[in-house]
């Protein structure tokens, strides 16, 4: 038995690039002040991410095709409806990116604060620091 893996193109990904720049835009730019769409020459870095907006797009572009990957047009909801492949695409990335950026703001673990104290970050993860 073969699984048809559908093939992703350029064409297919580039469909739903304004759809990554709207989740950006809702979703990532109101939790850093530093962060900004159109000066797309500087990489800030975002808090103490590590991360620029460069590289969480090129998050949300893989997640793209990992939900085209996942999208079957002849799925059915117990109800009996038909899921739309740009709905399946927005779900997908709200639930994968939307853990992601719990774990970038996450106050707890140092990231959404500048000046977190050392060992407050450190005893979150169970380490000593002595």
């Amino acid at each position: 038995m073969t699984t048809g893996k559908r093939v992703i193109t350029d064409a297919d990904v580039k469909r739903y690039v304004p759809l990554v720049e709207m989740y950006l835009k809702k979703n990532v730019l109101k939790n850093w002040n530093e962060a900004q769409l159109h000066n797309a020459g500087e990489d800030r870095t975002l808090g103490n991410t590590g991360m620029s907006i460069d590289d969480i797009r090129q998050q949300l572009l893989t997640e793209v095709c990992v939900a085209l990957h996942k999208y079957k047009p002849d799925y059915r909801t117990k109800d009996g409806k038909s899921v739309k492949e740009i709905t399946f695409v927005y779900t997908h990335i709200y639930n994968r990116c939307g853990q992601l950026m719990k774990r970038l703001v996450s106050k707890g673990r140092g990231y959404g604060v500048w000046m977190q104290n050392i060992e407050e970050t450190f005893d979150h993860f169970g380490e000593d620091v002595t």
